[in-house]
């Protein structure tokens, strides 16, 4: 959902061989139908504890950009354009694990 930057800064600390993209306009998220988060989002049980485990790590919410409320989602699409693996954010704290994310594509 960020800029382009964002997914530079972020996709080089994951892994140097793979593409990491991303879509301001958000026309690709409704395209693959990645949802947004309604007001009670924020009592989500799962996301008061990954909100937890988070700061626990030292991690803090910098300035959003872009629609706060639109979820994430995580896509593995091979050399063909065929989607191999997709994970849909079910509240801003839903990430798949990207050590077993990352040794899947390998």
């Amino acid at each position: 959902m960020g800029e382009p930057k964002h997914a530079r800064r972020y996709c080089g600390k994951l892994t140097a061989d793979i593409t990491c993209l991303s879509n301001k306009e958000g026309n690709v998220y409704r395209a693959y139908g990645i949802g947004k988060s309604g007001w009670t989002a924020a009592l989500h049980p799962d996301l008061i504890k990954a909100s937890l485990r988070a700061a626990a790590a030292g991690h803090v919410q910098g300035q959003a950009t872009g629609d706060v409320a639109m979820l994430g989602a995580t896509f593995i699409v091979d050399a063909e354009g065929i989607v191999r693996y997709a994970h849909y954010n079910s509240h801003a704290g839903d990430h798949p694990d990207l050590d077993r994310l990352l040794a899947s594509i390998r």
